[in-house]
């Protein structure tokens, strides 16, 4: 009788494991779609996103790290970085502060 008590509560266990990993999948997927549309909007009305620190890539590690691959390339793709613009290290200093280093939005 413990066998089969053993057997039904391994297969439920199993079962379980890969409705949590079907559901966690799921989430990804609805999670990089919510992201997609929602810089997908902010292109439409024309709004950019511009990464005024220091260390870009840190920046995109961290998102990569915390949200995962498909939506770090869809913010990076979406993302001007101030340290890639034609200007002067003068006037990147000078946006940084105008923007309070990414506490002011506009």
């Amino acid at each position: 009788m413990n066998v089969v008590v053993e057997q039904t509560l391994v297969e439920r266990i199993q079962q379980q494991e890969r409705l949590i990993a079907q559901l966690q999948a799921d989430l990804q997927l609805a999670r990089q779609a919510s992201v997609e549309t929602m810089l997908g909007q902010l292109r439409l009305r024309e709004a950019v996103l511009l990464f005024v620190g220091q260390d870009a890539d840190n920046f995109t590690q961290q998102i990569t790290e915390a949200f995962g691959s498909d939506i770090a390339r869809a913010i990076s793709n979406s993302l001007f970085v101030l340290d890639n613009a034609p200007v002067s290290a003068n006037v990147q200093d000078a946006l940084r502060a105008a923007c309070n280093h990414g506490m002011n939005r506009w």
